[in-house]
């Protein structure tokens, strides 16, 4: 579902080239994750990589797009491939040389809280609904919970990260 949906953002949104991307990044994680969970092939580390990098790349990366909607770097195609390519090896190093997940659970509940607040500052309702379904999300997988007993945590953080991903992308654009 979160493949399936983070691509339809990242091909055909309206949003901005950053919001895209972003998108882009999550979608090559959730592929990954598919192939690795029905068997096409075993290994892990494809898959937890890139999840990291969009932990600490594109949840910023979808903030920034969401609350700064007037910056330059964010309609422009390279300058978001930049932006987003020195999110990513800044947090990945981080991230490795901490060994710690720290930096990347921050990055993805202030990322997405920041979202809410844009979203609620701007007027856009379903954006903040979504933005705290994502949260609901983020702290069902921290806390190892499952509202739904059918539902691992990681299936709970996928579906709410699908939703709010949906939601978000429903924003008009205005210039």
């Amino acid at each position: 579902m979160l493949f399936v949906v983070t691509a339809y953002v990242a091909l055909n949104s309206t949003q901005s080239p950053l919001f895209r991307v972003a998108a882009g990044l999550f979608s090559a994680a959730a592929l990954l994750g598919v192939l690795r969970f029905s068997g096409v092939y075993a290994e892990e580390a494809p898959h937890r990589l890139i999840s990291m990098i969009a932990g600490v790349a594109a949840f910023p990366a979808m903030a920034i797009s969401v609350c700064f909607t007037r910056w330059r770097v964010i309609r422009e195609w390279r300058a978001s491939a930049l932006m987003i390519s020195v999110l990513a090896i800044l947090g990945a190093l981080i991230v490795m040389s901490t060994g710690s997940r720290l930096y990347l659970d921050a990055c993805a509940v202030l990322s997405v809280s920041g979202v809410a607040y844009a979203c609620w500052s701007q007027s856009f309702r379903l954006g903040v609904i979504s933005a705290v379904i994502m949260l609901v999300g983020l702290l069902c997988f921290a806390a190892k919970i499952s509202p739904a007993t059918a539902l691992q945590p990681a299936d709970i953080l996928h579906l709410a990260l699908a939703v709010g991903w949906l939601g978000l992308s429903r924003r008009l654009v205005k210039d």
